[in-house]
């Protein structure tokens, strides 16, 4: 199984904003330099015999179609004023913060060296924006297998989320995007949108600093991953924790068979097991391809055996195996589901990290 992708941000749909030395040059060269405005909402209330049709135009009120539309009272939009495109639906002390403004408190940090601009684009009709900086120092986790780190700051339009810097590794020999949180708070730092955020932006040192520490402790952590021995049986075993529900688990093992007989029979797609467990064909398959990647996957040959091999093995899954591109992937793998389950199985690896110290 030879799967490697990009990192995902680096794929078609960012731009490389490596020769860019401020936040200005990046978001200008990513097209990224739009600008956007919060507007009050109307709502369409449809014409009815009992109803009050009247149309107050004093109150902003206005007719088409079969409806009259009237504005809603605190309920506001965001959208892009050179398309005219709403981007989402936010609350009333909701501040806009623009995307040439909200990354330049960053600029120093570049400027003295300490990440590089590495590339930049957005999500969607730009709801969501993104720049990623890589950090200088890479950590070598065993003699030939290294992790470098990157910082990926996004701006959200949308309500959805505020400022947030992300701290992400990532496995240079198969560009597994790394979860080292145990959780999902410990992995960003975030900047409400609001009046003040511009106040809170002088931010630089102290995120190289917690970056900084961040990017050692995770690899430690990895390292001694590396020494957590697994046999095939517990691989199976943690796999099928980080898929299973406790009621398919349960189903699953309450048979005359040993659970390491059940587990494969389960891969096989044994009949019998499948109806008793009650475990989905679409679920098992998934759990084939995880299984499948341990052993051989990109960069696995060398760390199998490991808690951190069984821990790439979903890595690798959500990197590379998973149907998924361009800004999709990349959303899934840092803020959706893929994400979740890298914390996820980050911490059953620590959990046996620990019943073994």
């Amino acid at each position: 199984m030879e799967n490697k992708k990009e990192i995902p941000w680096h794929s078609g749909f960012a731009t490389d904003v490596t020769d860019c030395i401020t936040s200005a040059e990046v978001i200008k060269k990513a097209n990224l330099d739009f600008e956007v405005r919060k507007c009050e909402l109307v709502a369409q209330m449809p014409f009815t015999l009992k109803g009050d049709n009247t149309v107050n135009g004093l109150m902003g009120d206005f007719k088409y179609g079969n409806a009259v539309y009237r504005v809603c009272p605190n309920a506001y939009a965001t959208y892009r004023t050179d398309t005219n495109m709403p981007l989402g639906i936010v609350k009333s002390k909701y501040e806009v913060v623009q995307n040439i403004e909200a990354f330049d408190f960053f600029d120093n940090a570049i400027n003295e060296g300490n990440a590089v601009w590495d590339r930049a684009g957005q999500f969607g009709y730009g709801e969501k924006i993104f720049i990623a900086a890589k950090l200088p120092k890479s950590n070598a986790i065993t003699d030939s297998d290294y992790v470098e780190n990157y910082l990926v700051f996004s701006n959200s339009h949308d309500g959805s989320s505020s400022i947030t810097i992300m701290f992400t590794p990532v496995r240079i020999i198969c560009s597994n995007v790394l979860n080292a949180a145990l959780n999902k708070s410990n992995s960003y730092i975030t900047i409400r949108h609001t009046r003040s955020a511009r106040d809170r932006m002088n931010l630089a040192q102290e995120i190289i600093q917690i970056a900084s520490m961040y990017s050692s402790k995770s690899a430690e952590l990895f390292k001694c991953l590396t020494e957590v021995k697994m046999n095939d049986f517990a691989i199976k075993q943690y796999i099928m924790n980080l898929f299973l529900t406790e009621e398919e688990h349960r189903k699953l093992l309450d048979t005359t068979f040993n659970p390491e007989q059940v587990y494969d029979r389960l891969l096989v797609k044994d009949y019998m097991t499948m109806e008793r467990s009650g475990i989905s064909t679409k679920k098992i398959n998934k759990i084939e391809q995880v299984v499948s990647y341990y052993y051989n996957g990109v960069g696995q040959k060398e760390i199998k055996g490991t808690a951190w091999g069984a821990y790439n093995a979903i890595t690798g899954f959500c990197s590379n195996v998973l149907e998924q591109n361009g800004a999709k992937r990349m959303d899934n793998l840092l803020y959706g589901t893929s994400n979740n389950l890298t914390l996820k199985a980050f911490n059953l690896a620590f959990d046996k990290l620990k019943k073994t110290a």
